[in-house]
Formats: C-alpha cells, sequence, structure tokens
C-alpha cells in the first residue's frame, strides 16, 4: 500500500487494487496511506442485474414497476416466468463467472462446478491470510453456515460448529468472515424501536452468506436436483431468507430480527426511507402470519413490507 501511494505520485493515472480478502489484507498492514485510497465494496450481481443479464426485454421490467407503481396485479405470465428467475437466481447466485458460465452452457451442472471453485477459493484464502489457529476456526465456522440455517430456530450457535464450541474459542473467526464479506450478521432487537442500533442483543444473532448460490453449491448434487426440479421442501425458507439478507446488504442496509416469543418472529427489521420497517419474508404463496399483524398492530409502522409468490 505504501508503495503504491509512491507510485501514484509518480505517475498521472489511477491505480486499482481489488480482491477478496483485500478488507483483511489492508487491516493487517502496518501503514495505511490515509487520503489516497477510496474504497469501494463491490457484491455479487443483484437479482435486476441477474435478469439483465438473462436477457430479458426491458419493456417488461417497465410493466411489473408500473403494476407496482399504480398497486395493481403484474399479469400472470409474467409474474410466473419471472417467480422461475428468482428460483434460478436463488440456485445459480450473483457471482459474475457462475452468471457467465450458466448463461453460455443453460447448466446447472456447469454453473455448480465454478461456484464449489469459488468455495474451495475462499477455503484456501481463510489458510492464507486468517492467523494462528484463526484459520482452522475459520472453516469451523464457515463450513457449519448450510447446518446453522437448516434448524427450525436459525440463530446461529457455537455448539453446532464443534462439541463445546463457545464465544469465547469463535466469536472473532466469526468477524474475521464478516470482515472479509463473505457473511452476513442479522442481530436480534430486544424492541424494534430507534435507534435499532442500542437495541441489538450482541449475542444473539443469525448468519447468513452474502451469496445464496454458494450456499446451494454446498449441499449434495442430490440435494440440489431437487431444489431445481420440485419444490424446494422445508429448506426453502432459509434460502429464501439468506436472499432478502443479501439483497439488503447489497443495498448497505443493516438487518436486525425481532423475535419476542419463541412463537412470533419478524424476519427483517430494518431502516427505510428514515423508518422502522419490519419486513416478513414468505417462500410460497401463502402470505397470513399472525407474528407479521400482530407487529402492525403493536407498534403501527408507516411502512411494512410482506413478500411471497402470491401474484
Amino acid at each position: 500500500m505504501t508503495a503504491l501511494k509512491f507510485l501514484s505520485e509518480d505517475f498521472p493515472c489511477d491505480i486499482i487494487c481489488s480482491g477478496s480478502m483485500l478488507g483483511v489484507a489492508v487491516a493487517s498492514s502496518s501503514s495505511f496511506p490515509v487520503g489516497y485510497v477510496e474504497t469501494w465494496d463491490m457484491f455479487p450481481l443483484t437479482f435486476l442485474e441477474f435478469i439483465e443479464a438473462m436477457g430479458v426485454n426491458p419493456t417488461i421490467i417497465d410493466t411489473i414497476y408500473n403494476c407496482i407503481q399504480n398497486n395493481t396485479s403484474i399479469p400472470l405470465a409474467i409474474h410466473e416466468k419471472f417467480n422461475q428467475f428468482f428460483k434460478d437466481y436463488m440456485i445459480i447466485g450473483g457471482m459474475p463467472e457462475v452468471v457467465k458460465t450458466f448463461l453460455k452452457t443453460k447448466s446447472y451442472r456447469d454453473a455448480l462446478l465454478i461456484q464449489r471453485q469459488i468455495v474451495d477459493d475462499y477455503r484456501n484464502d481463510m489458510l492464507k491470510y486468517a492467523h494462528g489457529s484463526e484459520r482452522i476456526k475459520a472453516r469451523e465456522c464457515f463450513d457449519s453456515i448450510p447446518l446453522q440455517l437448516a434448524k427450525e430456530n436459525k440463530k446461529f450457535q457455537y455448539k453446532l460448529i464443534r462439541n463445546g464450541g463457545n464465544a469465547r474459542y469463535y466469536e472473532s473467526s466469526l468477524d474475521w468472515l464478516k470482515d472479509s464479506g463473505l457473511i452476513v450478521k442479522t442481530y436480534r432487537l430486544k424492541t424494534p424501536e430507534l435507534p435499532l442500533e442500542v437495541n441489538k442483543e450482541l449475542n444473539i444473532f443469525k448468519v447468513y452468506m452474502t451469496d445464496t448460490g454458494l450456499l446451494v453449491s454446498q449441499f449434495d448434487e442430490a440435494v440440489i436436483k431437487t431444489f431445481i426440479s420440485r419444490d424446494i421442501g422445508y429448506f426453502k425458507g432459509a434460502l429464501y431468507e439468506n436472499i432478502v439478507a443479501q439483497i439488503l446488504h447489497s443495498k448497505q442496509k443493516s438487518t436486525y430480527y425481532y423475535q419476542p416469543s419463541p412463537t412470533q418472529k419478524i424476519d427483517f427489521v430494518i431502516y427505510y426511507q428514515g423508518k422502522v420497517t419490519p419486513m416478513e419474508v414468505k417462500s410460497s404463496r401463502h402470505t397470513s402470519s399472525k407474528s407479521f399483524d400482530s407487529y402492525i398492530d403493536q407498534y403501527h409502522p408507516d411502512i411494512a413490507f410482506r413478500f411471497s409468490q402470491k401474484i
């Protein structure tokens, strides 16, 4: 970094550095050229970027926007087609090389091979950039994420990484994964009131991956075929939550969730237009939710979102 500072002074050009673990590498650097560096965070393709890459006619997207703005139903044929696009987006994800391969070959298997190579590269990066015992612990945390999300209660539990695991042993490794851009932490709120930052419970949170396609790729091929050919099954709720967390993260939104009791839960709480806003994520066409209705009745938010496949 210091050498590049002097290089930029000697040559009239911009210098660009990129890398999946660049943030971690810079954080461990002994010097940093303050005032010389502008940092840009890169994210997987958004759903809009994905369907643009798929060659969808922009006029169809305009039709959807008009329906939303006018509070009218989206034409059934378009709705069903975009539900399929969204399912493909969950399975393929937004990593550019994976999307490029899928567009070229139309093969989920070819895309899967690239996804698994990326996951392997991430694991190798953990060995390269993490220090000492963090190398093994970071990989253990990373590899436990599918199991963490497969539970009915998706709260992150250290004991699922290894018997006897606890925060003291694994917390720094989990933060390393967050700093490296591989995961998103969503904290539980004591109460969904302003400011959300001071109402989060630091020891209770969920962990999502920043690319849902890479999450899917960690399952066996037989399971992935089920995802593709039929209903995603009991795990689909976790995938839909993960994709929403991914989208909100790409918009640089801090995410929280609210669970006042074991039987009541709001999937996400965010700031939207400066207001505390609940978000309910449904993985099917079923939209009823006592938890969501109860939240509305109690807190009377100006805006509340409920997402589902229902037209």
